[in-house]
């Protein structure tokens, strides 16, 4: 053989090798992907549509027109219900809270107004109201959301989630002005129409849905706390109040809603190896994003355009298989995390066993998936598990709202007590089986809430908190923690304290201190 052709066949075995192995790497790593998506399935864990859909809304059921109705006549309103909504429970100090209904004006964030201004716009949105109270008995939405798409070309608009929550803050405002005025029934007529809307969406399957739920809820809360300090509430009324929260739920949906994403995400992965359209399209997106936040792409057009059809060609072919793997794999350990505290009751122990998971998948180091996008820095060998870093703090998010939940029961529970005996109770055991069937529990560490009589006639009412450890009830943020935020359930206090009210002279003291800082 003469060394031209022995040249030659080296030429073609190297060629061919160069062909050969990367096509086998892709289809080593496409079967170790379908392996374990096989693994999940024989676990019974749902990974087609059809398992994770929604059960139908039963078109007498379905309140989806009313809250459009409510939402365009909000939107024709231009009121200073839209520039300047007035917040409820304002926090004045660690576990004191300005009873916002009995203060002179109507503070915002941006401006002050007369209760008479309030009570105009009020009137102007009669309306809107009364749409949004007709939700209460019928609190079911479909808005025909079109799961199949997955999130590649998927309208968020058509959850209508800015327009739930823009009526919340109305419904908030609402109700100050209804306290102001002594009509409590009003009041609470407005506060269970935010229940039905947080309510009326438990069912979207996205985090995203989950967490205008979440914010929707926070946002009722304080119109509770408002409502309990009126001086002419009625047992009945408490009661109807209690049966709406005990009626949300939150850690159910969530995972519901994450088993969702799962899916969904496959549906979205599969457009994205199939055409190189789609992922530029998400890639727009966030480009068009960062343009108006004021980040403009850095470098040549010509240079980004090539070095990202590059990374896309690899990215389909080989980088996005293991990328995938992982991030199945931590979907996995959130879908755990919410079963395992909706299992033990409480989250303590699954948000530990969560951090170890994500951290031995290597997941915990690197960036949320927002961080990536606005930055447009994108890491296309992490990718896809980027969502997974997003997606894990929405547990802790839930273990707020749902501690939020039952203390909100619980002080209402009180509330009825002190109506019908003149006083507190002495322990939480009083309230049982008369205001609530059982002690209600901490859900950060499963324990009964701390609760105690105070010597001036009031109470002691909190969660451990982040930290999952009792301070005594202070709520204070922890040693070494300099934090501007008095939110009763800020991450970095000591316990989440149920707020007591603020005296005049905190409430003048907060509101000098806001004036020093503003100058």
């Amino acid at each position: 053989m003469n060394q031209r052709r022995k040249f030659l066949i080296v030429v073609a075995v190297a060629l061919a090798a160069a062909i050969l192995i990367p096509v086998i790497h892709h289809y080593q790593l496409r079967a170790a992907v379908n392996a374990y998506i096989a693994e999940l399935k024989a676990k019974g864990e749902p990974m087609e549509l059809a398992q994770v859909l929604p059960p139908p809304v039963l078109p007498e059921q379905n309140s989806a027109d009313t809250f459009r109705r409510a939402a365009a006549l909000f939107e024709a309103d231009q009121s200073l219900l839209v520039t300047n909504s007035c917040s409820a429970m304002k926090m004045v100090a660690p576990g004191k809270a300005m009873i916002c209904w009995q203060q002179s004006d109507a503070r915002g964030y941006d401006a002050t107004n007369s209760w008479e201004e309030v009570t105009a716009a009020v009137a102007l949105n009669e309306k809107s109201f009364a749409l949004l109270q007709q939700i209460i008995e019928k609190p079911d939405f479909d808005f025909q959301i079109k799961y199949e798409r997955g999130f590649a070309d998927f309208d968020f608009t058509n959850l209508n989630l800015a327009p739930l929550k823009r009526a919340a803050l109305r419904l908030e405002t609402a109700s100050l002005c209804d306290l102001h005025r002594g009509d409590t029934a009003s009041a609470i007529g407005n506060l269970r129409a935010m229940l039905a809307l947080a309510k009326a969406i438990r069912d979207e399957r996205f985090v995203i849905s989950e967490l205008v739920r979440i914010a929707i809820a926070s946002i009722a809360l304080t119109a509770n706390w408002e409502i309990l300090q009126a001086p002419n509430l009625t047992d009945g009324q408490l009661a109807a109040l209690q049966r709406d929260w005990m009626s949300l739920e939150f850690i159910h949906p969530e995972e519901n809603a994450l088993a969702m994403e799962h899916v969904t995400g496959e549906i979205t992965l599969a457009k994205w190896r199939s055409s190189n359209a789609q992922l530029e399209k998400y890639f727009e997106l966030g480009k068009e994003a960062r343009e108006n936040m004021g980040f403009p792409d850095k470098g040549t057009a010509a240079l980004a355009t090539a070095k990202r059809k590059s990374e896309i060609f690899l990215w389909r072919y080989w980088w996005s298989y293991p990328d995938e793997l992982r991030s199945l794999k931590g979907y996995e350990v959130l879908l755990n995390t919410m079963r395992l505290a909706e299992t033990n009751g409480f989250f303590q122990n699954a948000l530990s066993a969560q951090d170890a998971a994500l951290d031995h998948l290597g997941i915990s180091k690197l960036n949320s998936s927002f961080v990536s996008l606005f930055s447009g820095e994108t890491d296309f060998h992490s990718m896809l598990s980027e969502s997974i870093v997003t997606l894990a703090e929405v547990a802790r998010k839930v273990m707020r709202v749902e501690t939020a939940k039952r203390v909100t029961l619980t002080a209402i529970a009180l509330k009825r007590y002190q109506l019908r005996h003149g006083n507190y109770p002495p322990d939480l055991n009083s309230l049982v089986p008369e205001f609530v069937s059982t002690v209600p529990l901490d859900p950060v560490d499963g324990r009964p809430l701390r609760y105690r009589q105070k010597a001036d006639g009031t109470f002691l009412l909190y969660s451990v908190g982040e930290n999952g450890r009792d301070d005594g009830g202070d709520p204070s943020p922890e040693k070494g923690v300099t934090s501007s935020s008095f939110n009763w359930q800020n991450p970095h206090a000591l316990d989440w304290v149920w707020p007591q009210p603020a005296s005049p002279e905190e409430v003048q003291k907060y509101y000098d201190e806001q004036a020093k800082k503003s100058k």
